[in-house]
């Protein structure tokens, strides 16, 4: 397959007399002349009734108005591209810069298409040099021949370089090609022809990118008649304003120029070592941009001033020089119309941008914003910032300085417009004057010059209109601190290369569709966010050998649901934008319990006494997975612990946070049960004092202990206490009813001292259960003072004649019609060889 494509051509070559109309903004006007005071001066084209001079591409001056951002965007995204154009414009490039060009020549040859030859066009004129050749943004090694070196590309390419100046058609081009004969020359083209060697592991992604470090074009030096390469901006801008391809026009005043070189060339030294250049252009323009972008974005690299004045055009870089006149009252055609200060909509205290950064390899990056609080306080704490792009400077000093000497250039706020007499028409624009008016308080006060225009007054006689803005010596000292800027200290990594991923682990439980279930988070992180294109989640529990996929997406939280309690492994690993998979980085053992989690304590448990009854109160605990509450209650109102006492309400479920019981003084214990049956650590303790009960006009007692002479069934009395004989039950009934002599409405407990008694008490393998769910703390984990796992039931039968009783019912406590009562006890223990042991029993009947 061949395909041809011609060099490029420059666009049709622009009228200077109409470009120069459209920046001064005058209707040109051939062989005007005027007369002042009898002598006639030739305006030439450039003349209508009168000579205006403004600084038509003066970067302060544009900076008045902040909101739009100065000259141009500074982007190396179209710059470092190979591009398919065939009526692509020339490109013109001044100082040292690296970029692509237009493929105007590609065909294949060989057997099975082998050979890829093409042609890459980098500028429209000669140049100085090529010097580096990259490939896909990586600078790579030739042989004699053009051979890249390189491992990577196994000598399948071939770059020759021709720098425009060339005379006869490259030999091997003409002797590998069928379509290129002796006449294919480029010339004033400067171009690489590439040629590709096929190989599929090579070329697996296509054709590379290439692109090239260059010194660009040679320009005149009017300082020593000759012409060769330099950067300097005062001779770079010159060189425009003279070709072909820009305003193609002679008139420079060369003396302005040569002024403007010295400052450009001055070596400014640096904080990190060496020096450079004060002002330099690096960058490229091309046949499509206007003669107002180009300069534009020229005058950003010396904040200059450009204008057209006593018939040629002159320029002024951004340089403190001693005032060339001193303006007075004298002096004056006119009133003044001053300014004082710009408007806060159109001030700026902030100056922020990009530049295209050489130690980057040449792409766009930010430099550090420049902020000053000082003005900011001025600005009464208003920030307003100005987008200073800088497209043609590649150093990251330059770039900062060029932004404070605009700022502080800025700041200078004042602005004067008045007409002067013929002692100001040597002055040009750009020129730095003294003004004294001893009115104003101004004794040479100094100002720049930043309009200038020829006149006539009422009475014929000429004038001169200057517009002049305050400016000092301490407004061009911008000498910023030159510290290397973050961009310049990134390496960007290549295609092959994956950032590293940090992972951090947290888990909660949830109640996800009515069940409690561990969640793991995992929190992705990487320090170059920008260069992973999405990161792979994974997941196993640590006993198993298989990976799970937890989530594939971007850098952020992930979510492991529905795992249980263990230890689990993850891994994330990355992968750029070119799929490549980065290494994965591992957590190892990381133990979720979320569910074994005991529930919280218990708090602001209390108790109210209300006639028969005591309701007890307190706060909701917060645990997800929260069952119900259990309430203990000891007899005792001092020294009470969870496991000495008995149950006084089995399950209060969630989400109750009270209950009514019967009342009994003594200490009420509450604790809270998750939905596995994990307890609360602690139980939390309320007492309700015998004081708190009323009082009844006769009370009738009977005490069993400690002989416990009543029925015993499966119980038995050791050292004064009742206990469980055998098993895990037992019962026992009071030796006597009491009668209280007549039926009555009487109110009736049954007080009963009891602990858990455990002969194994002490001894670490005599524990009950698992280690892991014993309740308490370690210094009690055998002295059972929180276990629950003994209880006395308290039983009441009733007649209403002392001779026939009903069945018996459980009781706590309570309000009973009859006149004899009989009281009985069932023991009961959950662990064997464990039982309740009670040591006092009494029942109690009142009446009034």
């Amino acid at each position: 397959m061949n395909i041809l494509r011609h060099f490029s051509r420059d666009r049709a070559p622009r009228d200077p007399v109409t470009i120069g109309t459209a920046i001064l903004g005058a209707s040109a006007t051939a062989a005007t002349t005027i007369t002042v005071a009898g002598t006639a001066f030739a305006a030439g084209a450039w003349v209508v009734g009168y000579i205006a001079t403004t600084a038509v591409t003066s970067v302060v001056l544009k900076a008045l108005a902040p909101k739009q951002t100065a000259g141009g965007g500074a982007d190396s995204r179209g710059i470092l591209a190979n591009v398919m154009d065939p009526i692509a414009p020339h490109e013109y490039v001044y100082g040292k810069v690296r970029k692509g060009g237009v493929r105007t020549y590609i065909e294949a040859t060989g057997s099975a298409n082998k050979f890829l030859h093409m042609i890459l066009v980098l500028a429209g004129h000669e140049l100085e040099a090529i010097d580096d050749i990259y490939i896909n943004d990586e600078i790579v090694t030739l042989d004699g021949s053009g051979i890249v070196t390189d491992a990577k590309w196994k000598s399948k390419i071939r770059v020759k370089k021709h720098l425009g100046d060339q005379t006869t058609a490259d030999a091997d081009l003409i002797a590998e090609t069928s379509q290129v004969n002796s006449n294919f020359i480029g010339r004033g083209i400067a171009y690489l022809y590439i040629r590709l060697e096929y190989d599929q592991d090579v070329f697996a992604n296509g054709i590379p990118m290439f692109t090239a470090g260059i010194r660009g074009r040679k320009v005149y030096d009017p300082r020593t008649s000759t012409t060769g390469y330099s950067a300097n901006a005062a001779l770079a801008v010159r060189d425009y304003l003279t070709a072909g391809f820009g305003l193609n026009d002679s008139a420079m005043d060369d003396l302005s120029f040569a002024a403007s070189a010295n400052v450009s060339d001055e070596a400014i030294p640096l904080a990190v070592g060496g020096t450079e250049a004060r002002y330099e252009v690096n960058g490229i323009i091309n046949a499509d941009m206007s003669p107002r972008q180009v300069m534009e974005r020229m005058m950003t690299t010396c904040s200059g001033t450009l204008f057209w004045g006593q018939g040629a055009w002159q320029l002024h870089v951004a340089y403190y020089t001693a005032p060339v006149k001193t303006l007075t009252l004298d002096d004056l055609r006119s009133g003044i119309s001053v300014d004082t200060r710009a408007s806060a909509r159109d001030n700026f205290n902030r100056v922020t941008g990009t530049f295209i950064d050489a130690s980057a390899g040449y792409i766009s990056v930010d430099y550090p914003a420049l902020e000053s609080p000082t003005f900011l306080a001025e600005d009464y704490g208003v920030q307003n910032t100005l987008d200073l792009q800088l497209p043609m400077t590649t150093s990251g000093a330059s770039a900062q300085r060029l932004a404070k000497l605009i700022m502080f250039r800025a700041r200078e706020q004042m602005t004067l417009s008045a007409d002067f007499g013929m002692a100001a028409f040597g002055v040009q624009v750009g020129d730095i004057v003294a003004f004294t008016n001893e009115r104003y308080g101004w004794t040479a006060k100094e100002f720049e010059v930043a309009g200038w225009k020829f006149d006539t007054g009422q009475d014929g006689a000429p004038t001169i209109n200057l517009t002049l803005r305050e400016t000092s010596e301490a407004a061009f000292a911008w000498d910023a601190d030159e510290s290397e800027i973050i961009a310049n200290n990134s390496n960007l990594p290549d295609a092959w290369s994956v950032p590293g991923i940090g992972i951090a682990l947290s888990s909660e439980t949830r109640v996800i569709f009515e069940k409690l279930t561990n969640v793991i988070i995992v929190d992705v992180t990487t320090a170059s966010e920008g260069f992973i294109e999405r990161v792979e989640v994974q997941f196993k529990d640590a006993a198993s050998a298989n990976w799970n996929v937890a989530g594939i997406g971007s850098i952020g939280k992930y979510e492991i649901i529905d795992v249980g309690d263990s230890f689990y492994d993850v891994r994330v690993r990355g992968y750029n934008q070119f799929g490549i998979r980065g290494e994965w980085s591992i957590y190892e053992g990381y133990q979720v319990s979320g569910l074994a989690d005991p529930p919280q304590n218990v708090s602001s448990f209390h108790g109210q006494v209300y006639g028969g009854t005591i309701a007890l109160e307190w706060s909701p605990v917060a645990d997800l997975d929260l069952s119900h509450y259990k309430i203990r209650y000891a007899v005792e109102e001092a020294g009470a612990t969870f496991s000495n006492a008995t149950t006084a309400v089995d399950k209060v479920p969630r989400p109750g946070s009270s209950i009514v019981v019967p009342a009994r003084p003594g200490t009420y214990m509450i604790r809270a049960i998750d939905k596995t049956g994990n307890s609360s650590l602690n139980y939390t303790s309320t007492i309700i004092p015998e004081a708190a009960f009323e009082t009844f006009a006769t009370a009738l007692t009977l005490t069993d202990s400690p002989t416990f002479s009543g029925t015993k069934t499966n119980t038995s009395v050791t050292s004064s206490e009742l206990r469980i004989t055998s098993g895990t039950s037992g019962t026992y009934e009071m030796s006597t009813p009491i009668d209280a002599g007549s039926a009555l409405r009487v109110r009736a407990r049954l007080d009963v001292n009891v602990n858990r008694y455990d002969p194994s008490l002490g001894l670490f393998d005599a524990l009950p259960g698992a280690f892991d769910a014993i309740a308490g703390l370690f210094d009690d984990f055998t002295g059972g003072t929180t276990f629950a796992d003994t209880d006395v039931l308290l039983y009441i039968a009733v007649s209403p004649d002392a001779v026939t009783y009903g069945d018996w019912q459980l009781f706590k406590g309570g309000d009973f019609y009859g006149r004899a009562f009989k009281f009985k006890v069932e023991l009961k223990s959950d662990t064997a060889g464990v039982s309740p042991s009670i040591s006092g029993m009494t029942a109690r009947v009142w009446h009034n």
